[in-house]
């Protein structure tokens, strides 16, 4: 049940008393004479046993000294219905004695609650004696005027011990009072048995010294029941959360009920007899009572004092063992922390250190101990830490980075963080926590250098050249930019791997930074591009110094030669650009015109180039979609015998017709290798071949052989055995047929990747020719290390046969070692009789040029073909 308030309280009690009454007052009018007494003796009944029962659920709901009031409240309601029954059966003396002894367990309960709910701090004992005091004069009063009347009718009906049980009953209203005007606690409570027992108390002595009949007498026993209904019901307002009922022992309050049950029982004295003997006896009575609610002050004010030094040497114990277990989490702090933790006075000198501190200089505890700090600190931040020093005595923390000598020799940079040791108000020492940033010093140089520097070649990166070259625009400075970009650098890449390219890089960096005169600045703009800027204009002379020293010599790696070139573009602020993008880009545009010229060669930029760059994005979009929109097609151009003019085999060229005009295939061939387009290109064009070559084989052209030129990207595609395998199952030709032809800056290089593969080709039967050969590598040894079947004479080599002696001499010897390893030759770009009848004279009598035909499309290919067969 929820708590009652004061306020909802003093509207409930009423209720309860007047709901009850009025009920038995309609009963007593209403009912017939006849069966008046027969109806409220049934009415008195339910009343006494809701109270029984809101008294027995008490008892199981409360434990201890609550229980035990309880206990006696439902004593008192049974001794009550027993009365009942009993009265109105027959009046004799046990009906007497049962009201008696309910007078007594709700008195005795009564006392119990106000002993049990006294504060020492609020009920005092003088405030105990004045009530005591007054009650005794009361009852002393009443008792004379009965003396001095005479009211022997009166006196007649006493049974005894009424003059008592009065006495404590007005004792205990004016203790009720008191308490529930000085003291919160079990207030409620308080109320509802004042209430009840007084009620109870006055009716039942009425009832014994005035003899009632009719609706009087009925009246007085409505009180009773009302009374007794409310005793009952006070356990809903029993305020379990509050601290009374709690001190004493029930064992004490049976000793105590006793006592003063014996004492009432030998007590004889009656109103109306000797007075002196009355109030001796009363005076006993409340000395004895007086005198057990002393031993539970005394009681209470031990259990107080009691509690107070227990909770008192629990409060010392618990703050020493708390001062104790600071301490120690103090020293392991210091002693444990993975930090270096000195103690030292104002001047340096070490008073302690903790085993980090020691351990990370290599010294003993022993030895650091009387030292002066300022003796690890290198000489040049010692300065700065005296001054950390003196600024502490102000009593606020300081931090510094200073460089420490360790035992070993080593220096190490440590984070100091400076806290003083401040007792009674005044700095007496200095706690230093050292933290090693030794590490994060090294990695933040090195983030540093990494925003500036290239990590793979040392070199500036590209944030550092552009903020470079703004700051040289800013300042208006002229300056020439140069843009170079490696040749060949992605068949690098793909012959022999990506660690040999990073190689290449990093020799390329090495050599830059040797080349370079002290106005200018070398930095890698990404992949294989490098940017050297000039705070000068002798762009020639700076092109031909990095071409000697740093492009054109060869490079040793991994026991190859390995010859690389650049193409280079070259502008200059501000005649090229005034800002950095449009500098970045005109470079870029002069690099790729290099480019096209050819390896190893420079130009300047020009505004023309603009145009070119244009038409490249076109073509470069162009290749994206170039397969799709059926743009490529295969052209043939025949291999003849010089001799007898017949065919004996043809290259296979690719064509791209792009919005209706023929793209030449030196244009959007490098546009294709750069944008990886190659690879798609390339499948198709062995498909093709594939496909033609069983067409022909299917029909009647007997074509001996079909070459096919295979990019870098191709050969070393790890698909590219696999798919050279389904196409043979889907077309099942002659291997020996078909003829790849193989770049010489490929194959010239001996690694065993290349060589791998082109065993792997061999296995499938398909033949090997090295196309320009002389034109690349000096190197020759790879004619004896591969299984070559062809060279091809370049059309450079061709082209100058009749103006130049040395390409004659040069030409007459590759035929000549061809002859000698066996292997066969076609002559490329063969266009007069003079270049025909030279070649033939030396021993080449395969050929291809203009002299015999043009690359031309399949249908006329085959007409040409069939001309040139018949018999």
């Amino acid at each position: 049940m929820h708590e009652l308030s004061a306020y909802s309280l003093r509207q409930y009690v009423p209720a309860i008393l007047i709901g009850t009454f009025s009920t038995g007052l309609l009963f007593l009018f209403l009912t017939p004479h006849d069966l008046r007494q027969i109806t409220l003796f049934i009415y008195y009944l339910v009343i006494s046993g809701a109270a029984i029962g809101f008294s027995g659920v008490a008892i199981f709901k409360h434990r201890g000294m609550r229980r035990f009031i309880h206990i006696l409240i439902s004593a008192g309601n049974v001794c009550f219905t027993l009365y009942l029954l009993m009265h109105y059966h027959s009046i004799n003396d046990n009906t007497q004695s049962l009201l008696f002894l309910q007078n007594f367990f709700y008195l005795i309960m009564a006392l119990i609650v106000i002993t049990q709910s006294i504060e020492f701090r609020t009920l005092k004992l003088r405030t105990f004696d004045l009530i005591a005091l007054f009650s005794f004069l009361l009852i002393g009063g009443l008792h004379i005027w009965f003396f001095s009347t005479q009211a022997v009718s009166l006196v007649s009906q006493l049974s005894g011990f009424e003059e008592q049980m009065l006495l404590i009953s007005l004792y205990m209203m004016l203790a009720f009072l008191y308490l529930n005007r000085v003291v919160s606690a079990g207030q409620q409570f308080r109320i509802l048995l004042l209430i009840g027992i007084l009620g109870f108390t006055i009716a039942s002595i009425a009832n014994t010294l005035f003899v009632f009949s009719g609706i009087t007498h009925e009246v007085i026993h409505l009180l009773q029941i009302s009374s007794i209904l409310t005793i009952s019901i006070s356990y809903w307002v029993d305020d379990v959360s509050e601290d009374v009922l709690a001190y004493d022992s029930i064992v004490d309050y049976v000793l105590y009920s006793m006592v003063v049950m014996m004492f009432l029982l030998a007590s004889d004295r009656l109103l109306g007899t000797s007075v002196m003997d009355s109030m001796i006896a009363n005076a006993v009575l409340l000395l004895l009572i007086r005198q057990f609610v002393v031993s539970k002050q005394n009681a209470l004010i031990s259990h107080r004092l009691h509690s107070v030094n227990t909770d008192l040497e629990v409060a010392v114990s618990t703050k020493a063992h708390e001062l104790e277990i600071r301490e120690q989490q103090y020293r392991s702090l210091f002693a444990y922390h993975s930090e270096p933790i000195f103690l030292f006075d104002l001047h340096g000198e070490v008073l302690s250190v903790n085993e980090a501190g020691s351990s990370i200089l290599g010294l003993t505890t022993e030895t650091l101990l009387g030292s002066n700090i300022l003796d690890i600190i290198e000489s040049k931040d010692r300065a700065p830490y005296t001054i950390i020093l003196q600024e502490l005595t102000n009593g606020r923390p300081r931090t510094i980075d200073v460089r420490v000598m360790t035992d070993e020799g080593e220096t190490r940079v440590w984070q100091l963080v400076n806290v003083p040791m401040i007792i009674e108000g005044e700095v007496e020492g200095i706690y230093a926590i050292a933290k090693d940033i030794t590490q994060m010093i090294e990695q933040q140089e090195q983030i540093l250098y990494q925003a500036k520097f290239d990590s793979l070649t040392g070199l500036h990166n590209r944030y550092a050249l552009q903020e470079q070259i703004e700051r040289l625009i800013e300042e208006g400075r002229t300056f020439t930019l140069m843009f170079s970009d490696l040749d060949g650098f992605k068949e690098i890449n793909d012959q022999f791997g990506h660690h040999m390219g990073d190689q290449l890089l990093q020799h390329i960096g090495k050599r830059l930074r040797t080349a370079l005169l002290p106005n200018e600045y070398a930095g890698r703009l990404g992949g294989d591009e490098f940017i050297v800027v000039a705070e000068h204009g002798d762009d020639e002379m700076l092109t031909e110094r990095l071409r000697r020293l740093v492009y054109r010599p060869p490079y040793y790696m991994a026991g190859t030669l390995v010859e690389v070139h650049a193409s280079i573009g070259i502008v200059r602020f501000p005649e090229h650009g005034k800002k950095l993008k449009h500098l970045l880009s005109n470079a870029d545009l002069a690099m790729y015109r290099a480019k096209d010229k050819g390896r190893d060669e420079t130009v300047m930029f020009e505004p023309e180039l603009r145009e070119d760059k244009e038409e490249r994005k076109v073509l470069m979009e162009g290749l994206e979609t170039a397969l799709e929109k059926g743009e490529i097609s295969l052209f043939l151009q025949p291999q003849v015998d010089a001799s007898t003019k017949a065919i004996i085999g043809a290259e296979a060229l690719m064509r791209w017709q792009h919005n209706g005009a023929f793209i030449p295939p030196s244009q959007f061939i490098p546009i294709a290798e750069e944008t990886g387009h190659i690879q798609d290109l390339g499948r198709w064009m062995i498909h093709e071949t594939f496909q033609l070559i069983h067409v022909f084989e299917q029909g009647d052209i007997h074509l001996p052989k079909l070459s096919v030129n295979l990019s870098v990207r191709q050969l070393f595609d790890e698909h590219l055995i696999d798919y050279l395998k389904t196409l043979f199952e889907r077309f099942p030709i002659e291997p020996s047929r078909l003829n790849f032809e193989l770049t010489e800056t490929v194959a010239a290089h001996h690694s065993d990747r290349v060589l791998n593969r082109i065993l792997e080709l061999k296995a499938l039967g398909i033949k090997l020719s090295i196309d320009d050969f002389g034109t690349g590598y000096s190197s020759l040894a790879y004619l004896v290390r591969y299984p070559i079947d062809e060279l091809k004479i370049p059309r450079e080599f061709t082209m100058q046969l009749e103006e130049n002696r040395e390409y004659q001499m040069v030409t007459t010897t590759i035929v000549a070692m061809a002859r000698q390893l066996g292997m066969a030759l076609v002559a490329e770009g063969v266009e007069t009789e003079y270049q025909e009848t030279f070649l033939r004279k030396i021993g080449c009598d395969s050929m291809q040029g203009y002299r015999y035909a043009k690359p031309m499309p399949l249908d006329e290919f085959v007409i040409y073909y069939m001309k040139h067969t018949t018999p």
